[in-house]
């Protein structure tokens, strides 16, 4: 089933200018991992169905396997301190499989949860464990311990902030457009979202993070991000990918489009840099559809590149 990490995003945190993730449960910075960003992705979830971080455990150590030492994804805890939903996760690029199955279920017989959650931040897959009989049945639907406490999360400019979305010396100006545009691009509707690594970009800008993947034709698709940098600033990055080459980056420095200074975007391919002032293509601030950004890029990318 679709997961519960759906539209749920990691906290991140910059030091010396690389992208670290945040444990609010432990409060420390970790290497920015897949397995570790789905891990976090769930916490996240968990702690918005209404989930204590106070009584969910990460890494616990319940024994060994021979010489390996065997740790937990995650366990939830209930009121009464008892076990009652053990976490595996899996980075989002790696299947759940029948070994993934049988990890979680040799684990769970030292933890002992009545529920089991298995996960790689795009599928879900429950079970639930009868504790006399020991009777695994698989669900098709959440259990109602997460389904019926969802909270409303306050999703503000620091909601965006703290995810690596908006940067921390955004204007007041810029905060409200953020605060108002945002939610519609990455908490709503059938978005193909996926996090995307890339190594030295062809700016300073470390381009790794969550992007929408939108197909244009079955050769050339586009990917959209917003993200902040090292320095607090915001840029949205549009990158052509045709038959899985990527072809070019158009970087637009939104602080520089919301005080209306020239040279805000830059377009980085094999070609060169191509640098001018994305107002002079279409007004950003007035297009209330992503697809519409989407397309209005595609049309730049076709016109500089070759």
């Amino acid at each position: 089933m679709p997961s519960i990490v759906e539209h749920v995003y990691p906290r991140v945190v910059w030091r010396n200018r690389e992208k670290k993730l945040w444990n609010p449960i432990h409060k420390k910075v970790l290497k920015n991992l897949p397995e570790e960003r789905v891990r976090l992705r769930v916490i996240e979830a968990l702690m918005k169905f209404g989930w204590s971080k106070n009584r969910i455990s990460t890494e616990e150590a319940i024994g060994k396997i021979g010489d390996k030492a065997m740790r937990t994804d995650i366990i939830c805890y209930d009121q009464q301190f008892e076990p009652k939903l053990l976490v595996e996760c899996k980075a989002e690029y790696i299947p759940i499989s029948e070994k993934t199955a049988a990890q979680v279920g040799r684990y769970n017989r030292k933890v002992k949860a009545p529920y089991l959650l298995l996960t790689n931040g795009v599928n879900d897959f429950w079970y639930a464990i009868d504790r006399k009989s020991e009777n695994v049945e698989s669900l098709t639907q959440t259990p109602p311990f997460i389904t019926d406490k969802e909270k409303e999360w306050a999703v503000n400019f620091d909601h965006w902030k703290s995810r690596g979305f908006a940067g921390s010396n955004t204007s007041p100006k810029l905060k409200e457009w953020i605060t108002t545009r945002y939610p519609g691009f990455w908490l709503s509707g059938d978005q193909n979202i996926q996090y995307l690594s890339f190594g030295e970009g062809p700016s300073d800008i470390d381009l790794s993070h969550y992007y929408q993947i939108h197909a244009i034709t079955e050769e050339r698709r586009i990917a959209f991000t917003t993200l902040n940098t090292a320095y607090g600033g915001n840029r949205m990055i549009i990158i052509l990918n045709v038959e899985d080459d990527n072809k070019a980056v158009l970087e637009i420095n939104i602080d520089l489009l919301n005080e209306e200074r020239e040279g805000n975007s830059a377009l980085y391919s094999k070609a060169g840099i191509s640098t001018f002032n994305i107002g002079d293509y279409w007004n950003l601030w007035q297009q209330d559809e992503l697809a519409e950004i989407v397309a209005q890029a595609d049309h730049i990318f076709a016109e500089h590149l070759p």
